[in-house]
């Protein structure tokens, strides 16, 4: 909780420190969180912020309308399955990049051949992992070529999957690697794209802006951009997020504390709503042991005490606040396959004590504990596992920092959050961290067959059956837990006019000033 008069105290010193620039005025909408954005990329960096701004300045092949869901034509005109492995798409002619450079079949087949190459490092997989090629059959019409059946193919071509001129990553720079070896840096190059903002100026870790894109095609249906311009910035603080809310610094903040959404809401010149997300948190354990022998998380009683020592409708109604929601399996309620009807755990001290007592933990044990999001949320989670003897070594790292430590099997016990990138399938939440990657980490080749299959198969009946069985394992074994659907409480100026959108995503190319 964030007291009002420190709240107070600090908008006073942003206002003693100058004058504000966002706001209708200057045609400047400033919006902030506490990440520090790695790269506006979103093949190379899977943080919310770089989604949202590639949503701002990027165009992808299809376009999903966040408030019906329904797929539209955005550089792709039209789109059929020539048979169950081979996608055709015509495309659309007369749109630049910001560069002013022509877009073109070249592009797509370019974009997509670099970031579905095994060794491309594109953070989330599932996305491109599907494709085999992308053929040029013309100027305007390609040929995606997948690995097998793939029923999500139009979902993961959408906002997640921007398109980038020919030779795009040519210029990433050489970095230090593994084993003294040199790798590219692909993130490091700044998109280039043909959506309605291009970006000005990138200070890693500190800001973004982006400008409207003035010559951005008609007829999209992301619509003519409208503010002149759209700022990100990190602040790390909380309370000076709030203060420079109030003070006209920003014009966005997300994430507000139930317990300050109150007096925000209080102010004439702010907006306060709340809405659910697609982001769900959770605790990865180390069921398989990568972590080393002697891990305690190797035990099934371990786990389920771990899942019986947490009071999760205490933390997504209390501290979380509206719009949350307990987790009931390891996918989000929207997304197609998610089975909810799986083993769930109480809240149960008494027992999960009794269970770490026949485990041989009578007297609990220690073990490292790690997360890079929501403080807070992480605190309280520890303060329920100190109550029956589990004491955690909190580590809190930017999630830069924590990202290798996973893949190099250095986590036994992690609080973790994920949105799916706004994927409304299954096989972008479970089937990412079940499948045998570096983020699995319980390794249940059952578990793997299932939703190996289910990501294959056409058959939407059959899909969800072995997403089923997928899930039910996944909770019986209590691999992971499952903690709460993030709610967020967004406050932003009243002179502010966009949708507030179920997906976690701020459409930002979308708003207008009143």
């Amino acid at each position: 909780m964030i007291e009002r008069s420190t709240v107070l105290a600090a908008a006073m010193s942003v206002l003693a420190a100058g004058p504000a620039f966002a706001g209708k005025d200057t045609d400047t909408f400033t919006w902030t969180t506490s990440t520090e954005m790695d790269t506006p990329d979103i093949y190379y960096g899977n943080q919310r912020e770089a989604l949202i701004t590639s949503y701002a300045m990027c165009d992808s092949l299809v376009h999903r309308d966040p408030v019906t869901n329904e797929y539209q034509p955005l550089l792709a005109t039209s789109w059929k399955w020539t048979d169950d492995k081979t996608l055709e798409l015509e495309l659309r002619e007369g749109v630049k990049f910001h560069d002013g450079t022509d877009f073109d079949a070249e592009d797509v087949a370019y974009t997509l051949n670099h970031v579905a190459a095994p060794d491309s490092d594109m953070k989330i997989r599932v996305i491109v992992d599907w494709i085999d090629n992308v053929e040029v059959v013309s100027p305007t019409k390609v040929v995606i070529h997948a690995k097998g059946p793939t029923p999500a193919a139009l979902e993961y071509l959408t906002g997640t999957s921007p398109i980038f001129p020919s030779g795009h990553y040519e210029s990433a720079p050489e970095v230090p690697g593994a084993n003294n070896s040199t790798r590219r840096d692909w993130g490091a190059v700044v998109p280039v794209c043909t959506g309605p903002y291009k970006v000005t100026d990138y200070q890693p870790g500190q800001s973004l802006t982006l400008e409207r894109n003035d010559n951005y095609w008609e007829g999209s249906p992301k619509g003519k951009p409208s503010i002149g311009k759209i700022v990100y910035r990190t602040i790390k603080d909380p309370e000076t997020q709030i203060a420079e809310l109030m003070t006209g610094g920003v014009d966005w903040i997300w994430g507000v504390p139930p317990e300050n959404a109150e007096m925000l809401g209080s102010m004439d010149n702010l907006t306060v709503v709340s809405a659910p997300t697609m982001r769900m948190s959770f605790l990865s354990l180390d069921a398989a042991g990568r972590t080393g022998a002697g891990n305690p998380m190797t035990d099934v009683r371990v786990r389920k005490a771990v899942a019986h020592a947490i009071d999760r409708e205490a933390i997504s109604k209390s501290l979380v606040g509206e719009g949350s929601a307990v987790q009931k399996s390891m996918c989000v309620p929207v997304q197609f396959g998610c089975e909810t009807d799986v083993t769930q755990y109480e809240y149960d001290p008494a027992k999960a004590k009794a269970l770490l007592a026949e485990a041989g933990y009578p007297d609990g044990f220690e073990i490292d504990f790690f997360a890079y999001r929501d403080r807070a949320y992480s605190e309280a989670v520890l303060n329920y596992l100190r109550e029956v003897g589990i004491k955690a070594n909190f580590q809190f790292l930017q999630w830069r920092a924590l990202r290798p430590l996973i893949a190099e099997d250095k986590t036994p016990m992690a609080h973790l959050t994920f949105g799916s990138n706004g994927i409304l399938d299954v096989s972008a939440s479970t089937s990412y961290y079940f499948k045998g990657s570096s983020d699995d980490y319980a390794r249940d080749d059952e578990v793997r067959a299932w939703l190996d299959e289910g990501d294959s198969t056409t058959d939407p009946d059959a899909r969800k059956g072995l997403y089923s069985k997928a899930l039910k394992k996944i909770a019986d074994e209590a691999y992971y837990l499952p903690l709460f659907v993030y709610g967020r409480t967004y406050a932003f100026n009243k002179d502010l006019d966009y949708p507030v959108t179920p997906d976690e995503m701020a459409h930002f190319y979308l708003a207008k000033w009143k």
